[in-house]
């Protein structure tokens, strides 16, 4: 096997895949596996060199993951950057299954072990596809229920070659096959810690504005700061939830965003300011009662101004360079979320104030 054929199954680096093959192939079988022992797809290492498109297929929906060279795109969610760890996982454990021993041939008890068609929308199974560059199938596999093992020895998974009414049971697991479709996308969108965040100015569809700032670059907590007059806030950290909502944001799904337009009556904007000058700004509407984002990124200014006129310098992170990475995978794109991502966000400023005592009732007459 050559180089390309280890980048190709990696998707990271062709070191990466070395490692993974050679103890592949140095890796103790276990005693079942010395009887049968036949590879699930004996194609899959030799002509790996030539694969193109991972296709996966359950619970009714299809995704077709295609590799150009360097990283792998969801061809249904127009390319957008699928994951490519996942994938390699995926197709180095596939090229390490091996048959234990063969189970049912009756269509009736698939639905038992989870080998089902796949087509099906509550179906619990699997298919992966593998197709090389000149459009033909390298190997085709359902994937079904796992049999747990007690000890070292590793999980088994039931099986069944598309095409063929055989079920196996395989040793070895592919535990990223029972993820959701939009599991195979690059799901990370941005992640920036709360404590470098230094005002968030939220604006309703309305104009009613939220303003949460740090009173100095040392401040621990952010506070409300356009208050209502001898108005307070519900608690000490109620405003520090506006810093957290860059946090290790993910999506659901995504789409291209001039086919996600937002209703400008509908759309929620917050713009995040980090205390070394940089610049998130987030567009938030619920369409169809599903949370939706657009977002992008403005790199540090020297000529802006900090929090309490205090300039904070942080030599760990290059926010220009993080600021850049961030418009290239976002650019383009709206995001379905999470609604407890963005849930803070939805807070108008009555969620925000601690709530009046209410009056205590006197003694009866």
């Amino acid at each position: 096997m050559n180089a390309k054929t280890f980048t190709i199954l990696s998707g990271v680096t062709a070191a990466a895949v070395v490692l993974a093959i050679v103890a592949m192939l140095g890796q103790p079988r276990f005693e079942a596996t010395d009887t049968h022992g036949e590879s699930l797809l004996p194609n899959l290492v030799k002509d790996s060199e030539r694969l193109k498109t991972v296709v996966v297929r359950q619970a009714g929906e299809t995704l077709s993951l295609d590799w150009d060279g360097k990283f792998w795109h969801a061809r249904e969610r127009h390319n957008y950057l699928a994951n490519g760890d996942r994938i390699s996982n995926l197709l180095v454990t596939l090229a390490r299954m091996t048959k234990i021993e063969g189970k049912t041939k009756d269509p009736e008890r698939y639905a038992r072990l989870e080998v089902e068609d796949p087509a099906g929308k509550n179906a619990r199974s699997r298919q992966v596809s593998l197709i090389d560059n000149t459009g033909k199938e390298i190997g085709s596999v359902v994937l079904g229920k796992r049999q747990y093992n007690i000890g070292s020895q590793g999980n088994n998974t039931y099986v069944r070659l598309a095409g063929d009414p055989q079920v196996w049971l395989a040793a070895g697991e592919v535990e990223d096959a029972q993820t959701g479709i939009s599991d195979w996308l690059n799901k990370e969108i941005i992640n920036i810690n709360a404590n470098v965040i230094g005002r968030v100015t939220v604006t309703h569809p309305n104009g009613e504005k939220v303003v949460a700032e740090r009173e100095t670059t040392e401040s621990p907590n952010l506070v409300i700061e356009n208050l209502p007059k001898s108005a307070a806030a519900a608690s000490d950290g109620t405003a520090d939830e506006y810093a957290r909502v860059l946090s290790g944001m993910t999506l659901e799904d995504v789409a291209a965003a001039a086919d996600k337009p937002f209703p400008k009556d509908q759309t929620l904007t917050a713009v995040f300011e980090g205390m070394t000058g940089f610049v998130v700004t987030l567009e938030l509407a619920e369409i169809d009662g599903i949370d939706w984002i657009k977002i992008k990124g403005t790199p540090p200014s020297t000529a802006m101004s900090k929090p309490g006129d205090s300039k904070m310098v942080d030599l760990r992170t290059d926010w220009g360079a993080l600021m850049s990475n961030l418009n290239a995978r976002t650019d383009g794109w709206a995001f379905q979320v999470p609604a407890f991502q963005v849930s803070t966000l939805k807070h108008r400023m009555t969620d925000m104030l601690k709530k009046a005592d209410a009056p205590r009732s006197g003694p009866p007459a």
